[in-house]
């Protein structure tokens, strides 16, 4: 029995496509008719659904969840899902329109913005131009003109861009410690601090002090300053730069300051360091 009355597009990723770890299947777009249920079934794939009109109920491991207009669901590959109207409204008032994902880093694209296959929605994610990205995404996903492919990827990445900023109120990162550690690693030579670093996280800064030093024994104060000091300590021993060049070089305004960091950590001021740890000559 058909429940819908659908249209669908089928896309033939290009090399590039699939280079860029992520691409479009196929995506489609629905009119549920009386009765409109799917599944039990799992999904091979990430199907990415968007409530344009009506409501549906989801049901995913052990929970049902009920969306309406203007909210998201994603299927994930693998885990049996079902879906219907709810109520058994006999009008078919459910749109819906969606997209099919592949590729390696689909599903950390779609845990980046909030989904994850133990909460696979999101509210009210149909605003800022979304409508429209979909609509040109439907228009597109068939077309295998060479050149093409880059208006999918861009359409494709303006879609994540919406739906991450689309809610009104997001949950602390899941992994926002260890991004605030990737953050210090890529940035401390440009003179970032830890308000810097907490305003990264979006954490409270007692709650990225406590966190910090329960996961990797010091403050996120004294990383930072071993990040530096280690550095500083190569760049004195295996490079010609002058002490102020290694002062500049680590985001410090000045060279006193530095030197009066580096003897703290070293206890030693970096002219001797280096001296004491210049090369013996052969």
């Amino acid at each position: 029995m058909v429940f819908e009355h659908a249209n669908m597009k089928y896309g033939i990723p290009s090399d590039m496509e699939r280079k860029g770890g992520i691409w479009i299947l196929r995506a489609g777009r629905s009119l549920a008719r009386p009765n409109y249920s799917v599944g039990p079934k799992i999904s091979e794939n990430y199907a990415l659904h968007f409530v344009l009109n009506g409501k549906i109920s989801l049901a995913f491991g052990d929970k049902v969840v009920t969306l309406s207009a203007g909210d998201a669901f994603c299927l994930f590959p693998h885990t049996r899902y079902s879906y219907w109207e709810p109520n058994g409204d006999p009008e078919p008032k459910l749109r819906m329109q969606w997209i099919v994902l592949d590729g390696e880093a689909a599903e950390s694209a779609l845990t980046r913005i909030g989904l994850h296959p133990s909460t696979p929605f999101l509210h009210n994610v149909m605003k800022g131009g979304l409508q429209a990205v979909l609509d040109q995404i439907y228009g597109c996903v068939d077309d295998d003109t060479i050149g093409h492919e880059f208006g999918r990827q861009k359409r494709l990445y303006q879609l994540f861009e919406l739906l991450a900023a689309a809610p009104a109120k997001r949950e602390t990162k899941p992994n926002w410690l260890e991004q605030s550690v990737h953050y210090m690693d890529s940035h401390y030579m440009e003179g970032i601090t830890v308000t810097d670093v907490v305003h990264q996280a979006g954490v409270h800064r007692t709650h990225l002090y406590c966190e910090f030093i329960r996961v990797h024994g010091i403050s996120p104060s004294h990383y930072l300053m071993k990040l530096r000091m280690e550095r500083a300590a190569v760049l004195l021993t295996e490079t010609d730069v002058s002490v102020t060049e290694v002062a500049f070089s680590l985001g410090y305004s000045n060279l006193h300051t530095f030197s009066r960091a580096f003897a703290k950590y070293y206890r030693i001021s970096p002219t001797s360091y280096r001296l004491q740890h210049a090369p013996v000559p052969t």
